[in-house]
């Protein structure tokens, strides 16, 4: 493969497509998943290439506009929408495909430190999708996977980043299948992996106890102060607002996401998911009567596909109609991709050297004036160069 690091999304698609099995995605000394070919193996047949969704443009078979109609909504289940980040959505379009013999595939947390695409079959095993994970995950072969299950004829809901269902529908050839629904989230960058690590061993540390879980948008204290919630091997559990957690003062400041965050293709419309899902930020300045704060998600019905399938849920869903743009203001990820933090290579060069909190003492707080002006010079002194 020729993809720069810088451009690759780690997606998966090549590890998918590759039919000797000579690539598999390993984590690279930043932290993110990387695909890593076996040249013992490798034809040099070109597939991976073909699929990557960095080297060619990807769009959805069911063509997605350019003006999705746009919906503030919620679960009317309010423990379904506790559990969820926003508004519980996902789990409403999830549980109607398991109820119809369907697979739901989603990111589940599979170890501590480690995030994965996994599929399930049953509502019990709902929960393992619910709620944000701020760390990469691996894709491992889930794309095959859902090819397969395509293919057996079974319904298929899909959900992950934008680019991740890009690589989706390359790996199965831009092909339309009318058993297929996907759903992307408005997202906001992959984090290290390296750097989760940093924080799960330092908390562990701090607590004499090894971390089990994390759940990220903890909602017991509201969902616009949501809280960051640990649990322990001994039991314990602790919570603190987000704002205070170290591992999300770094990940809101962008300064520990993959390269091509700054630069994706796929965060923009028209979108490449059937559905788009995220967070409706702002929502009291638009629709004061939906928000209760305890979450409410900006729905985006990209597809004349996707809306019918929202269209079977609606009765389970509060909701309203909504405009675009008011949805883009406080989510401007549906459109654009997050300026890289100019203090980017500083951080990798550190991350390894220092400690947790030397990391937010050096990089949560605001220089003057003058040292990021050379910063930013230095920065594209280098990228000419390059």
């Amino acid at each position: 493969m020729t993809i720069p690091v810088a451009k690759c999304s780690s997606c998966g698609a090549c590890a998918n497509i590759c039919a000797r099995g000579a690539i598999t995605m390993q984590l690279d000394k930043e932290g993110f998943y990387r695909p890593i070919i076996d040249e013992s193996i490798c034809s040099k047949c070109g597939a991976c290439e073909r699929a990557c969704p960095w080297l060619k443009n990807v769009s959805n078979p069911n063509e997605c506009s350019e003006s999705p109609k746009t919906i503030a909504a919620y679960a009317k289940d309010e423990q379904v929408r506790l559990e969820s980040s926003s508004g519980g959505i996902f789990s409403v379009l999830a549980e109607h495909v398991l109820d119809d013999g369907g697979v739901v595939v989603g990111v589940a947390q599979v170890a501590p430190t480690r995030f994965e695409h996994i599929f399930i079959e049953n509502k019990a095993d709902l929960s393992k999708l619910r709620g944000a994970k701020y760390v990469q995950a691996n894709p491992g072969l889930i794309y095959r996977q859902a090819r397969a299950l395509l293919i057996d004829g079974r319904k298929v809901l899909f959900s992950g980043t934008p680019c991740q269902v890009a690589a989706l529908y390359s790996v199965l050839g831009q092909k339309k299948f009318d058993n297929l629904w996907t759903v992307d989230i408005v997202c906001h960058g992959t984090p290290s992996v390296k750097l989760f690590e940093k924080f799960a061993e330092n908390i562990s540390r701090v607590q004499k106890s090894t971390l089990v879980s994390t759940e990220f948008r903890d909602k017991s204290t509201g969902w616009k102060a949501y809280s960051v919630s640990q649990r322990f091997n001994n039991g314990d559990r602790i919570s603190e607002p987000y704002g205070k957690s170290d591992y999300m003062r770094l990940f809101l400041s962008r300064i520990c996401q993959n390269k091509s965050c700054s630069d994706c293709k796929y965060r923009k419309l028209p979108r490449v998911a059937d559905i788009t899902l995220g967070d409706y930020w702002g929502i009291a300045n638009y629709h004061p009567e939906m928000d209760d704060d305890n979450g409410t998600s900006v729905v985006l019905l990209n597809t004349n596909h996707g809306e019918k399938l929202f269209a079977n849920v609606s009765e389970n869903i509060k909701q309203c109609n909504s405009a675009l743009e008011n949805a883009i203001v406080g989510n401007p990820c549906i459109v654009r991709s997050s300026k890289e933090n100019f203090r980017r290579l500083d951080f990798f060069a550190d991350l390894d050297r220092l400690s947790m909190n030397e990391l937010v003492e050096k990089y949560c707080v605001p220089l003057p004036l003058y040292k990021i002006v050379l910063l930013k010079m230095r920065n594209y002194v280098l990228k000419f160069f390059r």
